[in-house]
């Protein structure tokens, strides 16, 4: 931030005078085992954007810095228009240009700078003494940003969308859209578990079993044979005409650990749930299944090719991320690569030839439906197979919402933005989602930044806080520090105005007048038309960030401790 002049009032007025929540409650909220030495995954500095409009020039972020570490759930709040979803779109390059433009900064993830030759991607040039810009646009450059973005978003930075319903094609299904994503970022995994599925072996033991037993499987324990498998279908079957709907499912788990792939015990219980009426015919028609298991030798080539290809695909992002580290173009290797995805599709292009190509990707197809259903299982959606075979406007604002987060969450990305996930959903399904992010966060390490206007969702999973306001950050603390302790008077104002158990008659107070216009946005600090004790040299200057306690920085005059080091 920018020096400022000396600080001259006292720190103590707000802090001790401010209402605060019982922090008790909160005791169990943050890990205490989160190492401050973990590393760290995303590193924001100074970040700002403008939108360049017939109005004027609306500074939306001016200085925003803040840093994620791996495992760690960091929540922005703030009012609305205060900069938290522009945060979001900048981070990962979705800010529409024109008329927003990334005007500097630096955006860190694991060492790769995301805003790499950022100024060489646009001139700027004043239109005499308008206050408008002419901005002239070097496209190669950009296009060129965006395609090293591609080896980042998705399975590097996930996004969950504020308006899910504008994130999301009308024109196609829901297990295309949410199937796409899954082999953009782990084809590798789903061609492989069909190449492993032992090529049709398991479908034709099972599907040509009669009365009697059938023979073990090929390379399988003694107890893991053809007879156990059958004998869980049969399980599934009885269960499902029962209405046993754990048993059919344990049945159903046990299948795909049996058959060694996971997705056709999905499959098996819905076929069985929704097979004919005698026990016999739903045993028939779930054996059918396992014959999507036998591949062709043009399917078997296919995988091996796509599989192929995707590791060319997996090799060129890692290229994009090393330019990205090293700040250096590796246009030999990327031009290398390019050629040899291009060869490999010359040398298959009968694959794509009308009459072969539905033939060949149908295993494929299949499986990333099932494991599209399985997604949406996943996210509390009632009949997902019926449900990913619809379309978009089928679906209710929050079984969108649910969509979305399935598909942000199928990659297992390392940062995880969630700008308002929970918006739509009832409170129940709220609880489920947040508890699928926690499981996330300890299975697979995801680093989370939460956007919210809940104070109570920050409070359950957050780990740290940044309020922010008018497009800077005005407060960082841990968690309970900020709950106990809220020393900025704009988080004083946002903590008041929540409901208190221990005081329910106690009147809720609000913070005056709105979020300023940003394109002539108050002098000094932002906040200070609004606060109740603002000083002259609240007018003057932007105030630096203090640091006030361990890991508790504030930017305001009151408080007088070390300026903080980005």
């Amino acid at each position: 931030m920018a020096a400022a002049a000396p600080r001259t009032s006292s720190s103590s007025a707000p802090a001790d005078d401010s209402p605060a929540l019982d922090a008790s409650a909160l005791e169990t909220v943050a890990d205490p085992s989160r190492p401050d030495a973990d590393p760290i995954v995303l590193n924001v500095r100074e970040l700002r954007t403008y939108f360049y409009t017939y109005d004027g020039v609306v500074k939306a972020l001016d200085g925003v810095t803040f840093k994620l570490r791996k495992g760690e759930t960091l929540g922005l709040v703030g009012e609305t228009g205060c900069g938290k979803s522009v945060t979001s779109f900048s981070i990962t390059r979705l800010i529409p240009d024109p008329p927003g433009r990334i005007m500097s900064g630096s955006v860190l993830f694991r060492g790769a700078d995301v805003l790499w030759d950022l100024e060489r991607e646009a001139k700027f040039k004043p239109i005499g003494d308008t206050g408008r810009v002419k901005i002239k646009r070097s496209f190669r450059r950009i296009r060129a940003a965006t395609e090293r973005m591609s080896a980042i978003r998705g399975g590097g930075i996930s996004m969950i969308f504020q308006e899910p319903s504008q994130a999301m094609n009308p024109i196609f299904s829901i297990s295309d859209q949410v199937s796409e994503a899954l082999l953009l970022h782990r084809g590798q995994e789903v061609v492989q578990h069909l190449l492993d599925a032992d090529e049709g072996k398991v479908a034709a033991r099972v599907a040509s079993r009669g009365a009697g037993n059938a023979p073990p499987l090929e390379g399988s324990p003694p107890e893991e044979s053809a007879t156990t498998l059958d004998a869980a279908i049969d399980r599934l079957v009885v269960a499902a005409r029962t209405s046993d709907r754990p048993g059919a499912l344990a049945a159903a788990a046990d299948i795909g650990r049996l058959a060694g792939i996971r997705t056709i015990g999905t499959e098996c219980y819905y076929t069985a749930r929704d097979a004919g009426a005698t026990l016999s015919e739903s045993g028939a028609e779930v054996r059918k299944r396992f014959a999507r298991l036998k591949l062709s030798p043009l399917q078997r080539s296919y995988l091996r090719r796509e599989k192929k290809r995707m590791e060319l695909v997996t090799k060129l992002n890692q290229v994009y991320l090393d330019e990205m580290r090293a700040r250096s173009p590796r246009g030999r290797e990327r031009r290398s690569i390019g050629r040899k995805i291009r060869a490999l599709r010359w040398r298959t292009f009968y694959f794509g030839l009308w009459g072969i190509r539905s033939h060949v990707k149908k295993p494929l197809t299949n499986e990333a439906f099932w494991e599209t259903v399985q997604l949406l299982e996943g996210v509390a959606i009632a009949n997902p197979a019926r449900v990913a075979r619809g379309y978009p406007h089928e679906l209710s604002g929050g079984m969108i919402q649910r969509v979305m987060i399935a598909m942000a969450l199928s990659a297992d990305p390392d940062v995880l933005i969630a700008d308002e996930p929970t918006t739509a959903l009832d409170v129940t399904i709220q609880a489920q989602i947040l508890e699928m992010m926690r499981q996330l966060k300890h299975r697979v390490g995801t680093a989370i930044l939460l956007i919210t206007h809940d104070l109570a969702v920050i409070a359950e999973v957050a780990d740290r806080v940044c309020v922010m306001y008018a497009g800077v950050i005005v407060e960082t603390a841990p968690v309970q520090e900020l709950f106990r302790r809220p020393l900025h008077p704009y988080s004083q104002g946002l903590l008041s105005s929540i409901p208190r158990v221990d005081e329910p008659s106690k009147r809720l107070a609000s913070i005056p007048g709105a979020v300023p216009n940003l394109i002539t946005p108050p002098t000094g600090c932002r906040f200070h038309p609004r606060c109740p004790y603002a000083m002259p040299i609240c007018k003057e200057t932007r105030p630096p960030t203090t640091v006030e306690g361990e890991g508790h920085t504030v930017a305001c005059y009151l408080y007088k401790g070390p300026v903080a080091v980005n």
